[in-house]
């Protein structure tokens, strides 16, 4: 028998404050530098967590409206940075800047459609003041697959584990890595043959992303994609647009009445007006405008255009 014994146990009740918890915020932080310096830029500030939340409390997303923020700013005209060039009037890029532009080559741009292109991307490149100090860009042309048997291997999706030609089975080629000779690349770009094939964004993009690795830790990173054609895959896009993004800023140039303009707007990054340059028709390619445009976006720091003998800055 024996005697029972005493509890060996004592509960006692602690943080018995709400174990549920919304997140706690900071104050708006400071407004950013203006990201552009004419045209109408925008400045950001937004809300740190504080104290994270937690069990089932609740944080709003760092890009909603109660915790990002923008207001426009340095909206006057760009007269004071136009430079003078046989082909027109253009800005010049002097921001410390690693720009990758994606050009696509696919054949729904028609012949038209390639050549403009390829004068679009010369004038754009011929504008951009290369130096260890400014501006570094690298060329991708892109197409891709003409099999299905190659846009598996391409996407890593088919039963051969080889890593594919990334040239002749998936269509994407690098034209120039990461430079300050834009000169150079301005003339390869006229150079280039058109690959008239389909249009396997995803890997261009995954392509860009492993670029970046060489790019330096002080400038801004951009990828600049200039496509007229629905990606072979959107999920695929959107997936690798997602994951270049924690590392670079996308600028996306829908070009031609078949631009997938609904699936850029999903992807694009706030601002989306900063961040999506639609061009509507490939004639327009031709047209200064769309390069400053583009050039204006992407870089904060502009070349100020010649003073003339009167004292004036040139081009009203």
């Amino acid at each position: 028998g024996g005697q029972p014994c005493d509890d060996t146990e004592e509960t006692e009740s602690c943080n018995s404050q709400s174990c549920n918890k919304d997140c706690d915020l900071h104050d708006w932080s400071d407004w950013g530098t203006c990201t552009q310096a004419c045209w109408g830029g925008t400045e950001r500030r937004g809300k740190a967590v504080h104290e994270p939340a937690v069990g089932t409390g609740k944080c709003d997303a760092p890009a909603g409206e109660t915790r990002l923020q923008f207001r426009e700013c340095n909206s006057m005209p760009c007269s004071e940075f136009y430079q003078s060039t046989p082909k027109g009037k253009f800005l010049k890029c002097q921001s410390k800047v690693d720009l990758v532009i994606l050009m696509d080559g696919s054949g729904s741009l028609g012949y038209t459609g390639w050549k403009n292109s390829k004068d679009f991307v010369e004038n754009l490149v011929s504008n951009l003041e290369g130096s260890d100090d400014h501006v570094k860009v690298a060329l991708q042309l892109f197409s891709g697959p003409t099999t299905w048997e190659n846009y598996y291997k391409c996407t890593g999706a088919g039963a051969d584990a080889a890593a594919p030609d990334m040239e002749k089975e998936c269509g994407i080629s690098w034209v120039k890595h990461l430079t300050n000779d834009t000169l150079q690349v301005a003339k390869l770009t006229a150079d280039l043959q058109w690959p008239q094939a389909t249009t396997l964004t995803s890997v261009a993009l995954a392509e860009a992303s492993a670029e970046l690795i060489n790019g330096r830790e002080d400038a801004a990173s951009i990828v600049l994609v200039i496509t007229d054609g629905k990606p072979m895959s959107q999920e695929r896009t959107r997936q690798a647009a997602e994951k270049l993004m924690a590392n670079a800023r996308i600028i996306w140039v829908p070009v031609g009445p078949g631009a997938p303009l609904d699936f850029i707007e999903q992807v694009a990054s706030l601002p989306k007006k900063e961040n999506i340059i639609e061009i509507d028709s490939f004639d327009k390619l031709k047209w200064p405008y769309f390069v400053n445009k583009i050039i204006a976006q992407s870089c904060p720091v502009l070349k100020k255009a010649p003073m003339l003998d009167n004292g004036l800055e040139g081009l009203a």
